[in-house]
């Protein structure tokens, strides 16, 4: 599929009201025996040219069908139906509009020199009404621009007076949409539109003592943000409201701890579990993006999604490689999530074998400090000797000011003299620096344990603070973040 890119905003303006769920409008459906899709259309002005359909998914727009316009004639056709949704026609010079698709066969006429306006359609009872509400609110829009610019440099007096026009509008705007919805509920375009909607807010309750809850308003928001989606019908997930509506609810209005994000997610999942697709979509998405955050400790999200969803048989849709893989990913990122204590660096026989340079075995536990700076470094890796300089300075600082740390170094790679050079020349003589420095009979390098896969390490430099437990408070830091955090945790 070819991805293109969006270059218009659908203007909506919505405001907070009660919608009545009744209708008087009966959709009538094409009972015709044609079985594929052919749209019709003619653009007076259109050169001819190439043009493409293409339809919204999250937050991409993809290629489905080209044409070629004649005289500004122009036929989408093929055998199978298009899958419902919102759709887009894409002409040169960066031109284009939407469509709604749910009926087969139909066809428009427009101009070039104003597609929107001059719109219509036949045989289309979903985007009739649709480009009759999208041209209704642009007017509106014309109407209420140069009101705000106004307002900006008004006068008090004025400025009342441009705020009750600009109430006006949108008061117009409420009625026109609320007698839309009445009117057409059962297009599939009111659903977008309810979509947009926000939950009405009721007064907030008093206490005991007649104190209002001040929390309550945004947490009954919260509790009825998906109250208007319908989860049940798959064409959601071609349009452009639904990703921003989960993103919404996952970023803005969940703080950004990895249990509050997955009892968000798991409100979402519940939801989406109505139809297929939906719930394909929704835990396709909140794994990939969880995974890549960059938000530390957002991994847990991650692994939580692949535990609950991924190894239990709930992700069909994956082939099995795929599958291996993301769960082989969970299983290395899950033993040094934030809060858990860190692995010990100890053999099948619970002994410690990582070394100092003197041959002597050191485990993580031996060290004593309120702090623990675990660094994982590869002597002869460039960036390292970039970054490590820093960390060191830091530390010492840090140390200088009264912070009581300690750190346990791990060189990653197997040269010896490599490694006794590195430390000299970056004067870390103070860490204690350890490596698994085991040789095989034939003196291959041998490693005794699968740390490098239980503290994720596909690159170097990393760095992990821990506490005194040694439970992980921190991972993947710089200098900066750890000065940060410490000085935030002892208000250095």
């Amino acid at each position: 599929m070819k991805r293109i890119t969006s270059l218009l905003t659908l203007i909506l303006i919505t405001t907070n009201i009660v919608i009545s769920q009744n209708s008087k409008f009966s959709h009538q459906s094409n009972k015709s025996s044609f079985t594929g899709y052919e749209i019709t259309g003619e653009i007076d002005g259109l050169v001819d040219t190439s043009i493409i359909l293409a339809y919204y998914f999250g937050d991409k727009q993809y290629a489905r069908d080209t044409a070629y316009s004649k005289s500004g004639k122009f036929t989408f056709s093929g055998d199978k139906k298009l899958d419902g949704g919102m759709y887009l026609i894409v002409l040169p010079n960066q031109k284009y509009f939407d469509l709604i698709i749910t009926e087969q066969k139909f066809s428009f006429k427009s101009k070039i020199s104003n597609l929107v306006s001059n719109m219509s359609f036949s045989n289309s009872e979903e985007n009739t009404p649709f480009y009759n509400y999208l041209n209704f609110i642009v007017e509106k829009q014309k109407q209420v621009a140069p009101l705000k610019s106004k307002i900006a440099n008004a006068s008090k007096d004025e400025k009342e007076k441009l705020l009750v026009k600009q109430k006006n509008i949108d008061n117009e705007v409420t009625k026109y949409r609320d007698e839309f919805l009445f009117k057409y509920s059962k297009i599939f375009f009111a659903k977008i539109l309810i979509a947009s909607i926000d939950p009405i807010i009721p007064t907030s309750p008093l206490d005991s003592l007649g104190n209002k809850d001040e929390s309550f308003p945004f947490k009954y928001y919260k509790k009825h943000f998906w109250d208007n989606i319908d989860f049940s019908d798959k064409r959601i997930l071609k349009t452009r409201m639904f990703l921003p509506k989960m993103e919404q609810y996952l970023d803005k209005m969940t703080a950004k701890i990895p249990d509050s994000i997955i009892v968000s997610a798991e409100v979402l999942i519940k939801n989406s579990t109505s139809n297929d697709e939906v719930f394909k979509y929704v835990v396709s998405h909140i794994t990939s993006t969880y995974e890549r955050s960059k938000i530390m400790g957002m991994d847990a999200v991650f692994v939580h999604m692949v535990e609950k969803y991924y190894m239990t048989n709930k992700c069909s849709w994956v082939d099995s490689t795929q599958l291996s893989k993301i769960i082989e990913r969970a299983e290395k990122i899950s033993p040094n999530l934030i809060g858990k204590v860190a692995p010990e660096f100890i053999d099948y026989y619970g002994k410690p074998f990582m070394k100092d340079p003197d041959g002597k075995a050191h485990a993580l536990q031996s060290l004593k400090a309120k702090y623990t700076l675990l660094v994982f470094y590869g002597p002869t890796c460039g960036h390292c000797k970039k970054e490590l300089p820093k960390i060191k300075n830091s530390l010492d600082s840090l140390i200088i000011l009264g912070a009581d740390i300690k750190t346990y170094a791990v060189a990653t790679e197997f040269d010896i003299d490599e490694w006794r050079k590195f430390i000299v020349d970056q004067q870390t003589q103070d860490w204690l620096n350890v490596a698994d420095i085991s040789f095989d009979n034939e003196g291959n390098p041998l490693a005794n344990s699968d740390w490098r896969d239980k503290y994720d390490i596909y690159s170097t430099p990393v760095i992990y603070l821990l506490d005194k437990e040694k439970r992980i408070l921190a991972k993947r830091i710089n200098n900066t973040q750890l000065v940060e955090i410490i000085t935030r945790i002892e208000s250095l």
